[in-house]
């Protein structure tokens, strides 16, 4: 078969094509790693942008990320640029000497191709700001869903969610805080300056009212027009 003879199959329909201006979403970003496209499901590229300034009492907080599937890490605006492949357990901070400075600033997409058919797993390591131990760890599975299963519009990126959860349930402990290696008395992790919350609970508040849109646009379909019970 020749490159001629090759067709390329229409779209989806319930999977469209779909394009977005980087810098342009940068703007409306809550959260760090925040999902381009609502595509989710296995199989699908899942780019996520991610934006991180300095500023007056800016902290970030280090942790270490470990994720199934490769992460392709592109950086726009430094001097040069940057693209690489980072390795499947990566530490996670802000590449700024110091995050109170308030010019520096960074964008980055990282993106990854869900699996198809297998299991996908994630971990949270929070660590010490002294020494770089683990004070915590949290797992937790990131399978996505089937391409054949209908989406209910609550998908959300687990990365971002169980990142969320894995955080408060680090902060609840004030035991996590003190590092057993270096013993320094750690701040909770500063979640609120990633965006996690925002995603988690926007994203809740997101799904709650498509469904109540739906039920009520099934409720009108079924209204008798001509007023016949």
């Amino acid at each position: 078969m020749t490159a001629t003879q090759l067709t390329i199959p229409k779209p989806n329909p319930n999977r469209p094509p779909l394009r977005v201006n980087l810098f342009d979403y940068a703007k409306n970003s809550a959260t760090t790693l925040a999902p381009l496209f609502p595509y989710l499901d296995e199989g699908s590229i899942v780019p996520c942008i991610t934006v991180q300034r300095g500023g007056p009492g800016r902290r970030y907080g280090r942790f270490q990320h470990l994720n199934s599937v490769d992460e392709v890490i592109m950086m726009f605006g430094t001097a040069g640029g940057m693209i690489f492949v980072g390795p499947k357990l990566h530490p996670v901070s802000t590449p700024f000497d110091d995050p109170k400075y308030p010019f520096d600033a960074t964008l980055a997409l990282i993106t990854q191709r869900q699996l198809i058919g297998k299991p996908q797993r994630e971990e949270y390591r929070f660590l010490c700001d002294s020494c770089d131990r683990r004070l915590s760890v949290t797992a937790f599975d990131a399978t996505p869903r089937k391409r054949n299963e209908n989406s209910t519009g609550e998908d959300l990126f687990p990365t971002l969610v169980e990142g969320y959860r894995a955080a408060k349930e680090h902060n609840a402990n004030e035991e996590n805080f003190l590092c057993s290696h270096c013993g320094h008395m750690n701040e909770p992790f500063p979640y609120e300056t990633w965006g996690w919350d925002l995603y988690a609970e926007q994203g809740r508040v997101a799904a709650k009212m498509r469904a109540a849109a739906l039920a009520a646009s099934h409720t009108i379909d079924a209204t008798p027009s001509n007023g016949e019970g």
